[in-house]
């Protein structure tokens, strides 16, 4: 998906990514409450004084600059996107809030490792992992346990999408939503079976304007469980009744890159 089509959904779908917003920055002051009680975890306890820091799919920058300023530590700060105007926000945010800008870069997470290398940290912070489907999310590990260092860590926000929209909720065909005041109608729009992703379309009542979004519905147990197969030591940590983060130590470097290639059947 291009930077542009994500731009598309993001306009439409109900998400405080902005720390330059009241809700955003209230995201912001949460993360970096969450990161500074994370600080005690025996995974975070070997870091050097100076940390080299990956941030993907970082959006607007709010994960990235959370950690780094509850490491206390001197941080290399690097974020990765697809969305340029995203990045922008975030080159400005990691300048006011750390002192120094981060390095940014308009990339494919799942190639991170052809671009930076010898990270302490990669960070995912956002509930982004809908957006893999489990044949992307094995890419995705790959790389960036290819980017740490030996001893380096990989640090997932993460809900149990079966669990709260399954059971809890229920799959709607149809759903209301609203973006701020701006009523949104979230639709159904199909299934992939080789890929297990939902298609959903997402229309603006107001504008007029529909984007199409691809998710995938990960319970904590499978991303976990996948992380594990690419790490030698991997917990979770609840952050609230249905965040959690899950870490990742030690890179196995048993499946790299370079050994995996899509199946011709994935088109």
């Amino acid at each position: 998906m291009s930077g542009s089509e994500l731009d598309s959904i993001y306009s439409l779908i109900p998400w405080h990514g902005d720390p330059y917003t009241p809700e955003g920055r209230k995201r912001y002051e949460r993360a970096l409450k969450e990161f500074s009680e994370l600080m005690d975890h025996p995974f975070l306890s070997g870091l050097p004084e100076e940390v080299t820091v990956l941030d993907i799919l970082s959006g607007e920058g709010i994960g990235g600059v959370a950690l780094s300023k509850s490491l206390r530590r001197r941080v290399r700060l690097y974020m990765m996107d697809l969305r340029e105007g995203a990045l922008e926000v975030a080159r400005r945010f990691s300048k006011e809030e750390l002192g120094e800008e981060a390095v940014t870069l308009v990339h494919d997470a799942t190639r991170a490792h052809e671009v930076v290398e010898d990270l302490d940290l990669v960070l995912m912070y956002g509930l982004s992992t809908p957006h893999f489907d489990p044949w992307r999310a094995i890419l995705l590990l790959a790389s960036v346990s290819e980017s740490l260092k030996d001893e380096g860590v990989f640090l997932v926000e993460e809900a149990d999408r079966r669990y709260w929209v399954f059971y809890m909720t229920g799959y709607k065909e149809v759903m209301a939503e609203f973006k701020g005041d701006e009523p949104i109608l979230s639709m159904h729009k199909g299934y992939d079976f080789r890929r297990g992703v939902f298609k959903r379309a997402h229309l603006s009542l107001l504008r007029g304007e529909m984007a199409e979004l691809e998710v995938y519905f990960w319970g904590v147990a499978d991303f976990l469980s996948l992380m594990w197969l690419f790490f030698q030591e991997v917990d979770m940590r609840p952050l609230d009744g249905r965040r959690y983060i899950l870490l990742a130590r030690r890179p196995r470097r048993k499946v790299r890159p370079e050994h995996l290639k899509l199946p011709s059947m994935l088109g």
